[in-house]
């Protein structure tokens, strides 16, 4: 019994490291909500980099009612991202693009939402 109780409580750090591993993909410029954003600011904006695009997490929240986290079935618990991209000019003469896009996502999927976004140069 002891022995299972310590295998228990050393696969926990590894279970937490890999849902965090998992989660932080979901920020990537090759994540689904930031090639999803370049898409779409690409098409508006034909002289855009989108080879050269960056993106790097600002926040993310887990989603809890009344202190429980909201989990959608077999996708676990569920959280709010927020992510900030980058997107440079072909011919580097303007500052790169900036924006702010935000979506809900699980450790198994970072599709779970639309993201939605905003330009940070208006």
């Amino acid at each position: 019994m002891k022995k299972l109780l310590i295998l228990t409580l050393l696969a926990i750090p590894g279970i937490s490291a890999a849902t965090s591993k998992a989660l932080d993909y979901c920020a990537t410029v090759e994540s689904w909500a930031a090639q999803k954003v370049i898409q779409q600011l690409v098409q508006t904006h034909k002289d855009l980099d989108p080879k050269n695009a960056t993106a790097s997490l600002l926040v993310r929240t887990a989603i809890k009612e009344q202190e429980k986290p909201v989990t959608l079935g077999e996708w676990g618990p569920l959280y709010t991202q927020t992510i900030k991209i980058q997107l440079p000019f072909i011919d580097n003469k303007k500052l790169p693009m900036t924006v702010i896009a935000s979506s809900i996502i699980s450790a198994e999927e970072c599709s779970l939402s639309e993201p939605s976004y905003i330009d940070m140069g208006i």
